[in-house]
């Protein structure tokens, strides 16, 4: 199996005083084990089947970052982002497992599907070091780094909402590439405080996702990587809300 070696790409900055990661190698599989991400290309495919039934999909091409894992950004309007970012996975083949807070496997249905989308489950902090595991085993993974489906007037002026700085420290200790997503009308198709997405017979909702390689960050602080990636992923998001007609 070919390897990664992420210190060819840049060296490891100091850590942030006060924050310890655990160790990480620096050194990643090319992918993960091939059975999994069959298993789990799979189910993407038939989530992205039943998406395409009730919305369309604009996800453009596939990012362009070298092999092995990579850290995927995106911005959060409603839970229906899940939905589009797995549609979007299919469409790019490429087996990518989200960060979701544990809280949402313990609720029926919505449960088995976070489990057979291999979504990693996170409480707090631990984010951080699972993000890390996962990567560590090959797989690229998707954070979403306002933490929360954000209210429209915390987004409507800049695109995104305020962040937290936990995606930035996995990519400074991990040195592996940040891919930026900016979504557009999940918000609409899955209002912020619905139980269930909108559904209008022969109108199918537009959803839109840009994609901006920011690369390995270059930063030596949490905050300032995260910013970085932040304003990349704000600018997809503008890319998107032109497509779907939004003006923020």
């Amino acid at each position: 199996m070919q390897i990664w070696d992420v210190a060819e790409q840049k060296s490891r900055p100091a850590p942030d005083r006060g924050r310890t990661l655990r160790s990480v190698s620096g050194i990643y599989p090319d992918g993960p084990p091939s059975g999994e991400a069959e298993a789990l290309l799979a189910t993407q495919r038939q989530v992205a089947r039943a998406m395409r039934l009730v919305t369309r999909m604009d996800v453009g091409p596939r990012p362009q970052v070298p092999p092995g894992p990579a850290i995927h950004a995106a911005n959060h309007r409603s839970m229906a982002d899940l939905l589009l970012s797995t549609g979007t996975f299919s469409h790019w083949g490429w087996p990518i497992r989200p960060l979701v807070a544990g809280a949402y496997f313990d609720k029926p249905g919505l449960g088995g599907l976070l489990r057979r989308l291999r979504c990693v489950p996170v409480h707090g902090p631990e984010a951080i070091d699972r993000a890390v595991e996962v990567l560590e085993q090959g797989w690229s993974v998707a954070i979403m780094p306002e933490g929360r489906v954000v209210p429209e007037e915390e987004w409507a002026s800049t695109g995104v909402g305020r962040s937290h700085p936990g995606i930035g420290r996995v990519a400074i200790d991990t040195g592996l590439p940040v891919v930026a997503n900016g979504a557009s009308g999940t918000e609409v198709f899955w209002p912020r405080g619905r139980s269930f997405p909108i559904l209008r017979p022969g109108r199918r909702c537009h959803l839109v996702l840009r994609s901006e390689v920011v690369g390995p960050v270059p930063d030596d602080k949490s905050r300032d990587a995260t910013n970085r990636i932040m304003e990349a992923v704000a600018r997809c998001v503008a890319v998107s809300d032109r497509i779907t007609g939004r003006t923020t």
